[in-house]
């Protein structure tokens, strides 16, 4: 049964007073640019994409901007022709708003916005570079934030929106396995199946859309996984050249958090080397031990359970490097 977005029966959640003076900064503002992560994933993508399609319902003008590469599995969100990936060094709009970005690097190196910015982000490395900061780390998503202040609001939450929002909380829980699924979780994925996404349709584009080249990656990922720690560390690598071997069609989606999934596995590291030949990082934790620390460590950052790090030298130094900082590092963790 479909209910008018509007008058949906549901619990407010007592928010703290920022997300009320970021509700009205955006009342009282008409041009805004949305700016998200570099290599977005479905929570950064999905919270960008709702918030786009909230501000365009209240009339105000918009444009979303993420560095890309954008991830073809995610084509079917609403607005996704929309996303603009080369840098906006000539925006002037009334406010910028930076989403799911623990600091302005991770949106671009030289997006350095001057004016009004208001940052939304729920990772514990945040370096609160806004001019109004709305900072949770109890939040499951980005996305999950932004439902909330779509409530905050009092804007109607509409089937296209609904579907963004829900994506990257689906996303980033990991279909609702990961230890920052809660109530409130729940409750917004309620409302927002109730405005019109469809979770079926949802997790079918996301999950059981995988092209064949990334089935073959995922093998060969499978096939080679290196064991330490008496089997609490996992490790693998995707080098340009297994990449090309295998297609060179698109990543997995999730396949470092398939990783941890393994049974005894405390942590679990995924090399990527790039197409410029650098050295990028995924890393993901049952809990146990905080890899958001770990990544730090390597100029990263992220969450306790799922962090990402850059290093901008030669691959296999940079590999090797890395491997070193975080063997001392579980040395010490794991015992």
């Amino acid at each position: 049964m479909s209910v008018p977005p509007a008058v949906l029966d549901v619990e407010m959640p007592v928010e703290p007073p920022v997300v009320h003076e970021i509700a009205e900064a955006i009342r009282q503002r008409n041009e805004f640019l949305i700016a998200g992560h570099l290599r977005p994933d479905g929570d950064c993508l999905g919270s960008c994409l709702g918030l786009y399609g909230l501000l365009s319902g209240m009339g105000k003008r918009v444009r979303f901007y993420t560095a890309g590469p954008l991830p073809e599995v995610f084509e079917f969100l609403p607005n996704f022709d929309k996303v603009e990936t080369e840098l906006p060094r000539d925006a002037r709009p009334d406010a910028f708003i930076v989403v799911d970005s623990s600091d302005l690097d991770r949106v671009h190196e030289e997006f350095r916005p001057e004016g009004f910015i208001i940052n939304i982000d729920h990772h514990v490395t945040n370096s609160r570079f806004g001019s109004l900061n709305w900072f949770d780390v109890e939040a499951t998503a980005a996305a999950e934030q932004i439902y909330r202040l779509a409530l905050v609001l009092g804007e109607p939450i509409t089937p296209e929106v609904a579907t963004c929002l829900y994506t990257g909380i689906m996303t980033d829980t990991g279909g609702f396995r990961y230890s920052n699924t809660d109530q409130m979780t729940f409750q917004a994925a309620a409302h927002l199946v109730r405005a019109g996404a469809n979770p079926a349709a949802i997790a079918e584009a996301v999950w059981e859309s995988r092209k064949s080249g990334a089935v073959r990656l995922t093998g060969e990922v499978y096939s080679t996984i290196k064991f330490e720690f008496d089997g609490r560390f996992a490790w693998n690598e995707i080098t340009q050249e297994l990449f090309a071997r295998c297609g060179g069609e698109a990543e997995p989606e999730g396949l470092s958090s398939d990783l941890r999934g393994i049974k005894g596995v405390e942590v679990a590291v995924l090399f990527f080397e790039t197409p410029e030949g650098f050295c990028r990082i995924g890393f993901r934790s049952k809990g146990k031990v905080n890899v958001s620390e770990l990544a730090q460590l390597l100029g990263g950052g992220g969450h306790v359970c799922a962090s990402g790090a850059m290093i901008r030298e030669p691959y296999e130094q940079a590999r090797d490097r890395a491997l070193g900082v975080i063997r001392n590092y579980l040395a010490e963790k794991l015992g």
